[in-house]
C-alpha cells in the first residue's frame, strides 16, 4: 500500500471518528460505526489503530501539536505588530483557529466532565496545562517575565480559556436562538474578552520593556 494512501485512509479514519465522536459523544461511538460511516472495513481501521482509545488520543496530540505551532505563528504575528490590540488578535487569530477545531474541543470538554477519578484522554485541563505551560516558556524567552501560580492559572482558564471554549462549543446554537450571525457574534465577542484580558494583564505590561522583547522575540525566531 503506498505511503500517500496509507495517510490518506488513516486521516479519513480520524476525521470521521471526530465526527462522530463530536456529534454522539465518545463512548456512543463504536468501531463498528467508524467504520460503516468511513467506507472502510473495522480490521483496516484496526490496521492502524489498536483501539478507540488511541484515536481518540491521536485526535487529541493532533491538535496540541497545532496549537503550538499556532501560537508560535501568533507570536510572530504580533511582533510584526505589537500594538495590535487582543480584540485584535482574538478575532484574527485565536477564534478562526478554534473554530476550525470545533469537534476537538467539544470531545475535549465532554471527556472533563466525566465523573471518573482518572481520564485517560487529554481533557480541556490537561490541555490548557500543556498550552499554558507553552505560552509561559514562550513568554519567558521573549522576555515577559511573569511568575506562574495559582492565581494566574485560575484567572487565564475561567476568565480567558473557558469563555473562549464556550463560545467556540455554543456559538452556532447562540446565532440560531438569538437570530444574529456568527460574523457579528464573534466581533462582539472578541472585543468583550479582549477588555477583559487586557484590564487582567495590564499590571504586568507596564512592567514589560517592548523593545527588549521585541530584540528577544526576533532571536526566538531564528
Amino acid at each position: 500500500m503506498a505511503r500517500k494512501t496509507r495517510e490518506n485512509i488513516k486521516q479519513k479514519i480520524l476525521d470521521t471518528a471526530e465526527t462522530l465522536f463530536a456529534q454522539q459523544g465518545f463512548d456512543a461511538t463504536g468501531i463498528d460505526q467508524i467504520a460503516k460511516t468511513a467506507g472502510i472495513t473495522k480490521s483496516l481501521i484496526y490496521y492502524y489503530f489498536k483501539s478507540k482509545d488511541e484515536i481518540l488520543n491521536s485526535l487529541f496530540n493532533d491538535f496540541i501539536k497545532n496549537t503550538l505551532e499556532f501560537k508560535n505563528r501568533v507570536i510572530d504575528a504580533w511582533m510584526t505588530a505589537p500594538s495590535a490590540s487582543v480584540d485584535k488578535i482574538i478575532r484574527e487569530h485565536s477564534l478562526p483557529f478554534m473554530m476550525a477545531h470545533k469537534n476537538v474541543i467539544k470531545i475535549a470538554f465532554a471527556e472533563s466532565l466525566k465523573e471518573v477519578a482518572e481520564i485517560p484522554h487529554l481533557n480541556i485541563f490537561k490541555y490548557f496545562d500543556q498550552n499554558f505551560s507553552a505560552s509561559y516558556a514562550i513568554a519567558q524567552k521573549i522576555g515577559f517575565e511573569s511568575e506562574r501560580n495559582q492565581r494566574q492559572l485560575l484567572s487565564s482558564f475561567f476568565l480567558f480559556f473557558a469563555p473562549l471554549f464556550s463560545f467556540v462549543i455554543f456559538s452556532d446554537e447562540w446565532c440560531d436562538y438569538y437570530n444574529i450571525d456568527l460574523q457579528t457574534a464573534s466581533n462582539l465577542f472578541a472585543d468583550s474578552v479582549g477588555k477583559l484580558y487586557s484590564s487582567l494583564v495590564r499590571e504586568e505590561i507596564r512592567n514589560v520593556n517592548l523593545d527588549e522583547m521585541l530584540r528577544n522575540g526576533k532571536k526566538h525566531k531564528h
